[in-house]
């Protein structure tokens, strides 16, 4: 998964970035592992509760 943003952060395989509608207006925060199959994003509220998530994340490839 790509972001199309400047201010993306890697927290292990996990990547969290802003989430933005078409009007660049924001919308919350994306995390997403980038770990091939993989496969787990989810949208929060707030920049924290991405980060708390990224950490919190462990791998299950199919």
């Amino acid at each position: 998964m790509v972001f199309k943003t400047w201010r993306r952060r890697r927290i292990g395989p996990v990547e969290v970035a802003p989430n933005t509608d078409r009007r660049t207006r924001r919308n919350g925060y994306l995390a997403a592992c980038t770990r091939d199959g993989c496969g787990w994003s989810a949208h929060y509220t707030t920049e924290e509760a991405a980060e708390l998530a990224s950490t919190a994340h462990r791998c299950n490839p199919t």
